[in-house]
């Protein structure tokens, strides 16, 4: 399928514009000023998304002879709203670029000037193109409102040429100008690299731009007689800037996140283990305890109750008792006074028990022989 082929564009940039603004929402750990700048180019990016979706809606990116007539007017009004907003998706996202880039490598007065002089002149450039959306036409209602009479457009394609150009150009500058910067830092050469790639993906970024800049011509000749079809192709390159830009800007802070989650996740299984570790203490003591109450109630006067069975084992065994440690291993089947087995098996603590008992007569004769 050809590129003017594509039945309705309004419908594929709704979905395309919807799955990149997903892309570039980052969440962030400690708030920065490159983080408030990325956060007021993504409500940009909304606003773009929310209109964008309302012009296809109206049949904005079909063939203008499929669009309802009642729906021309407004698909109309909507793409006018739509590029005045959108160019902002693909240029403010360099002033999150260069915040990025001044809290890696503070650099000085100069440098500063110069990366800060450079996106306000762009901005300028896309604050004209912006108004120029509006009054290219005179009326201004003969932008989307065909019907209007002794009305004329002054289609200056100069302007979007110059400032679609001038944004590839500073693209690729704040890509590849701070690389040498990048590396020359205090800092481990994997991270250095690292961050020095994830800067240098937004040339992607110019690709993007060139590419647009190299089929203005073929767009500017489909809507001289198709006002609704091209111009979501256009959005979706606008857009598709402006998010490899925020990605770029955002993926710095992807290792503070990364480790701020691994902490957390860490410090959760630790709490988890700790409480199970305790619980299981408790219910070991509980149950030594419990066996040896059990054991004492064995005995009455001195005598095995008649339960106990003559060659049996008496309920209270002269045993050790042992407990069990966590994250030690013990074989419990092992005689407890095996030495090796003991050294091998972990820490064990033993308990001995002797139990003796004497008949009342034998004692007042001990008694008698002693005088008292």
């Amino acid at each position: 399928m050809g590129l003017w082929e594509v039945e309705d564009w309004g419908a594929v940039a709704d979905r395309a514009c919807w799955a990149m603004f997903a892309v570039t929402s980052f969440p962030r750990v400690e708030a920065g000023l490159d983080d408030y700048i990325t956060l007021f180019c993504l409500a940009v990016f909304l606003a773009t998304c929310i209109l964008i979706t309302l012009g296809s809606q109206y049949g904005l990116g079909k063939i203008i002879a499929t669009v309802p007539p009642e729906n021309v007017v407004p698909a109309l009004k909507y793409n006018v709203i739509i590029s005045s907003v959108l160019i902002w998706t693909f240029s403010l996202p360099k002033f999150a670029i260069i915040s990025t880039l001044e809290r890696i490598l503070s650099p000085g007065i100069k440098t500063t000037v110069l990366f800060w002089g450079l996106a306000i002149s762009s901005q300028a450039c896309i604050l004209a193109t912006s108004i120029w959306w509006y009054k290219q036409c005179d009326p201004v209602e003969y932008g989307w409102d065909r019907s209007v009479s002794d009305s004329t457009c002054a289609i200056m394609a100069d302007l979007g040429y110059f400032t679609s150009a001038y944004s590839a150009f500073l693209d690729v500058f704040f890509a590849f100008y701070p690389i040498p910067f990048i590396m020359r830092l205090n800092m481990p050469l994997k991270t250095r690299i690292a961050v020095a790639t994830a800067l240098g993906l937004s040339a992607l970024a110019f690709v993007v731009s060139i590419y647009k800049l190299a089929i203005f011509g073929e767009i500017f000749e489909i809507l001289a007689t198709d006002f609704t079809y091209p111009v979501p192709y256009l959005d979706i390159l606008g857009v598709a800037e402006g998010c490899i830009l925020m990605v770029c800007a955002s993926l710095p802070t992807l290792g503070p996140l990364y480790r701020y989650a691994k902490t957390k996740i860490t410090t959760y299984g630790d709490s988890r283990g700790t409480r199970q570790i305790t619980s299981s203490s408790g219910n070991n003591h509980f149950e030594s305890h419990h066996s040896q109450s059990t054991a004492a109630r064995g005995f009455k006067g001195g005598r095995k109750f008649d339960s106990d069975a003559e060659g049996q084992e008496p309920s209270l065994h002269l045993r050790p008792s042992f407990d069990a440690i966590p994250l030690v291993s013990s074989d419990k089947n092992t005689h407890p006074f095996d030495r090796n087995d003991l050294e091998v098996g972990g820490i064990q603590r033993t308990m001995e028990v002797s139990v003796s008992s004497h008949s009342l007569s034998g004692i007042r004769s001990q008694e008698r022989a002693g005088g008292f």
